[in-house]
Parts: structure tokens; sequence; C-alpha cells
């Protein structure tokens, strides 16, 4: 079992990587896989201490393992930032993972704190480095190669323009599950990929602001994927969301002086709040550069049924099944044997001690099951 404490302890190297356009010059860049929560829409499989991450869909790899190799070919430096719950599974499916490489949430307050977090570990040994964060959960097509060089372009902006860079992708549909990015113009350089200034950052539209922006064509979808000098982020955390760079600085001065309970009790007082919220739509200083490259969110049952390969009649059918006259329908079972008869668009999902019975249509609810499990008590569910 890995351990670390809640601040991460990093090995005195840094991967050096020359930045384009800066000379002679070099940084280190750093890259952080987020591999928390529990991923409540693909309850019964995913559960608190075997979340969605760590879960292989049709697949020898899981979600998790799958991030870890493609990152790990831009630096040697790579975590994983997560809770304590969590870290024995991680480390079983990640051996190769450093224990000093975990850096371990007190509690979980949101992707602006754990960012933050983040940052505030690396810094403690190299103060001059440039982050790169990504999702555990991402789901992407067999052609890794686009998805690193876009990691690498906003690296390269966020480094020669000292500021945070996301990345944008063009909706091929409306969604109401993603936050959306309005361009703003084109930034003068030469990277390997252009960046816009961001003109504005929306959280998550209704139907109707989403088939606005598709029709609009110059809003895109915000992926949560951030580059940034660690520098850069605390000094954009001080300005826009005080409480929280306030915060963060109160617990790196409690790291540093070796006060592991005072600061793990600051940390418990940071502020709950998405980095898009607490930041992003706050700040005048971000850019964005294009996904070039396939994606998916594996947020439900219906999505994750969207990426995998289906028989001809639309079902996707994984463990002893049997299926008469039925299409569009998601089945998976761990032990016993599934027969359907006339099924049309249903998600039937069958573990050791629960089976999830619903319609396609209805997967996001899904996490409304995992909260009344709550309000029952029943723990040995979640």
């Amino acid at each position: 079992m890995a351990t670390a404490n809640s601040a991460g302890r990093h090995s005195p190297r840094h991967a050096r990587v020359l930045a384009p356009g800066r000379g002679s010059e070099l940084v280190s860049r750093h890259v952080v896989i987020l591999a928390g929560g529990s991923g409540t829409r693909l309850w019964p499989r995913s559960r608190e201490d075997h979340p969605k991450h760590l879960l292989a869909f049709h697949e020898k790899q899981s979600l998790l393992q799958a991030t870890f190799a493609r990152v790990r070919s831009l630096t040697e430096h790579v975590y994983v930032i997560t809770e304590r719950s969590q870290v024995e599974s991680i480390a079983a499916q990640l051996p190769e993972l450093a224990e000093d490489h975990y850096i371990i949430e007190p509690a979980r307050r949101g992707t602006a704190s754990a960012l933050g977090l983040a940052a505030v570990t690396i810094a403690r040994t190299d103060p001059d480095a440039t982050m790169i964060s990504v999702h555990a959960d991402h789901y992407l097509g067999g052609d890794w190669e686009p998805y690193l060089s876009t990691l690498k372009a906003e690296a390269d902006w966020a480094e020669s323009e000292k500021t945070l860079v996301t990345v944008g992708l063009k909706p091929p549909y409306p969604s109401t599950a993603f936050g959306y990015i309005q361009l703003g113009e084109r930034v003068p350089g030469k990277h390997a990929q252009p960046a816009y200034r961001v003109k504005a950052f929306v959280e998550k539209p209704d139907l109707k602001t989403a088939e606005r922006y598709v029709k609009d064509g110059g809003y895109l979808w915000h992926l949560g994927l951030f580059s940034w000098p660690v520098s850069v982020l605390f000094r954009e955390l001080e300005e826009h969301a005080p409480r929280l760079g306030q915060g963060l600085n109160q617990y790196a001065a409690e790291i540093r002086a070796g006060k592991q309970a005072a600061a793990t009790e600051s940390y418990l007082q940071l502020p709950t709040e998405a980095i898009d919220t607490a930041l992003l739509e706050r700040t005048p200083n971000l850019l964005m550069v294009g996904a070039q490259f396939e994606w998916h969110d594996v947020g439900s049952w219906a999505d994750l049924h969207d990426i995998l390969e289906q028989d001809d009649a639309g079902n996707f059918a994984e463990g002893d099944h049997i299926l008469i006259d039925s299409k569009d329908c998601m089945i998976h079972s761990t032990r016993k044997l599934v027969a359907a008869v006339g099924l049309e668009g249903m998600v039937v999902i069958e573990t050791e001690d629960a089976i999830l019975i619903c319609p396609k249509a209805r997967s996001q609810d899904v996490k409304l099951i995992v909260e009344r499990l709550k309000q029952m008590g029943k723990k040995e569910y979640l």
C-alpha cells in the first residue's frame, strides 16, 4: 500500500523540458491526475472504494491506468491526487507510481482546492514548475498523439504567456453536462497549436442555452484539462479567490513548519468549490487551445454504451446473456445469466451484491439511488 502525507513528498530530481521560444531557459513540467470522487452515476459498479476511474470497461486497462500510460510519456513527474480511502486500490493498479507521487487530500473540497494542493506540493521542491492537470476518468480513442500534442501546446502557451490555459472541444451536440468557453481573439505566437483568449466561461448552461451555443459556433466544451506555472495559479487565486488563496498559503506555511495536524485543519477550512466557478469564470487571464482528439466523458451508463462496440441491434452485452428481440441496451453481468425479451433502450447492470435496471434515458439519475442508499444508512452498498 502506498502512503504519503497530505502534502506529498517529491524527489529532488525534475524532468527538464526545453520550452519553445524561451531561449536556453529550462522549465520542468509536472502532470497531476485528478482521481477523486466516486462516480455515482455508474453505480453499482462504481463504489466509494473502487470508483469509475478504477474500472476497466471491456478493456484490459482501467481509465486511470490508460491515463497514466498516456501522460507518463510527457514527463517522469506524474502525480495522482486522491483521497486516502482510494490509495490502496490505486497502488494496486499503478505499482510503478512512487509513494512520494501520491498527493492525498485530507477531505474532498472540490477541484479548486485539489488543484491548489497539488500546486503547493509541487512548488515545495520546484517553485518554477509548470503544472498540467488531467482527469483520471476521461476516455480517449486509440490515437494518443493528438491528445499529448494538445497538452504540450497548452503548457507551451502557459509558459510563454505566464497565464492559465485550458482545452476546448467543438461540441458535437448540445449538452448541459459541461461548461462552455466563448472564444475571443487569436493570440499571436508560433507554438504548435494556436491559442485564443477566453471571452467568457459559462458553467453548465440549461438545454436551451446550450442549443444556442452550438448553433452560434463560437462556443466550445470545456474539458477540464489545464496548464499553468504554479506561481501564476497562486497569483490568480490570491486575486480572484482570496479566501482559497489565503487558506492555501496558511496550509503551505504549516507544512513547511512541520505542523501536519494544523495544516490538515487549515485544509478542512477551505471552501468547497470547483475551479470553474472559483477562478475560471472570474479571471481575464485565461487562454484556450483546441482539442484535436477523440474524447468522451464517461458520466453515465448511457455515455458508456455510446462508446463501446455494439452488435447489429445496438446492444452492448458483457458476461453471460441471452437477448431476444432486444435493442439499444447496455448489459453487464459478473456471475449471473441475464436473459431479456423485448427490451429497448435499457440498462441492466449485475454485480455481486446489487442489480441496476433503468432506461438509458434516465441513466443520469442513477445518482439518486446512491443518495437514497446514504439516507437509508446502507453503507455496504456504497
